[in-house]
């Protein structure tokens, strides 16, 4: 699991998610930069991994049956002196434990993970481990109450003090340095979110104006941050179209989606595929056509007719054109 899978409930006003899923495997005490790491997720910065102090692996902790046959997500670590080495990789891991809520008690998924941590990490890393964990489940607490007085809402202002105040709440509880291996990637990506919402619902910009703004806003997003974006923007993509084409919607409706989400140049990228797409549809409907009026002629033997089509089909089409129509018109011609 990225680390955006672990968006708050403005993920609610949001048009990205993705979920991962691997075969099993234990986490380890490992170097940070570890080839065995079982998420690409970004590195915290840290002590070379040759300095990284390991232990022995944990042994295996009762899960949760959604969980089994999965990767566990996350690492423990410690630092060449012993103490914790804080990265995302926490996160990864309560969070991997915590989802199993409904399928089995809290106390139980504390437990686990008080065991698992305990049988991983020496001291004082395993002290500072089992307090980061109880600052964390006391976070998710509060974070349920902080969002009782924030509802979900479209409203732009509501959404940016729900944000603010998230914020607060982190650094009430974490330090600086938890704070950003915990929360930083999220924070990103919601504030451009919210300010490609700003943008989207300005009434003074044009549809295009819009378009290149979000573009720059993108573009100044980290590298790994805009990769994990791209898919899940052209599934939305797709998604959003069709649901605006069964609609009825205008043309000029779709361009605005399009404009929205992937860009002007994008979107004349696509205008110009729905063109040359438009324009194979009407060849093949003409093809059709007159196939048709060739096969209906009465008083042609079969193999004249066989031919007649064959020549109707050299002169439309050359031969990819002809392999392409073959694959989607089964039944089109006959050679």
């Amino acid at each position: 699991m990225k680390a955006l899978v672990y968006l708050p409930l403005l993920a609610a006003a949001l048009l990205l998610g993705w979920q991962l899923s691997q075969p099993a495997q234990e986490p380890e005490i490992e170097a940070a930069d570890s080839q065995l790491a079982p998420n690409p997720t970004p590195r915290s910065d840290g002590p070379p991994a040759g300095l990284l102090r390991s232990a022995p692996v944990a042994s295996p902790a009762a899960v949760a049956p959604s969980l089994r046959g999965t990767d566990i997500d996350g690492r423990l670590q410690a630092n060449p002196d012993g103490s914790l080495l804080i990265s995302d990789q926490l996160r990864h891991l309560f969070d991997y434990y915590l989802s199993t809520a409904g399928e089995q008690s809290h106390a139980d998924i504390v437990r686990q993970l008080q065991a698992l941590i305990s049988a991983s990490l020496p001291d004082p890393a395993r002290g500072q481990a089992l307090d980061l964990l109880q600052r964390y489940l006391a976070y998710q607490q509060q974070l349920i109450t902080l969002e009782q007085t924030f509802p979900v809402a479209a409203d732009l202002d509501a959404l940016w003090a729900r944000q603010d105040a998230v914020q607060r709440l982190r650094a009430e509880l974490f330090s600086a340095e938890e704070h950003q291996a915990f929360f930083a990637g999220e924070e990103l990506y919601n504030r451009f979110t919210l300010e490609r919402l700003a943008i989207l619902r300005n009434p003074e910009l044009s549809d295009t104006d819009k378009a290149y703004e979000v573009e720059a806003l993108r573009e100044r997003l980290p590298e790994d941050l805009q990769a994990l974006l791209v898919p899940q923007i052209h599934q939305d993509l797709r998604q959003q179209t069709s649901a605006l084409r069964d609609k009825g919607a205008s043309e000029a409706e779709v361009r605005a989606l399009r404009l929205s989400l992937v860009g002007p140049e994008a979107t004349d990228r696509l205008e110009t595929l729905d063109q040359q797409r438009a324009a194979w549809r009407q060849r093949v409907s003409d093809f059709n056509r007159e196939r048709e009026a060739i096969l209906s002629q009465p008083g042609l033997a079969d193999s004249d007719r066989a031919s007649a089509v064959q020549a109707l089909l050299e002169e439309r089409f050359d031969h990819t054109e002809q392999l392409r129509l073959s694959a989607i018109e089964p039944t089109a011609p006959e050679s």
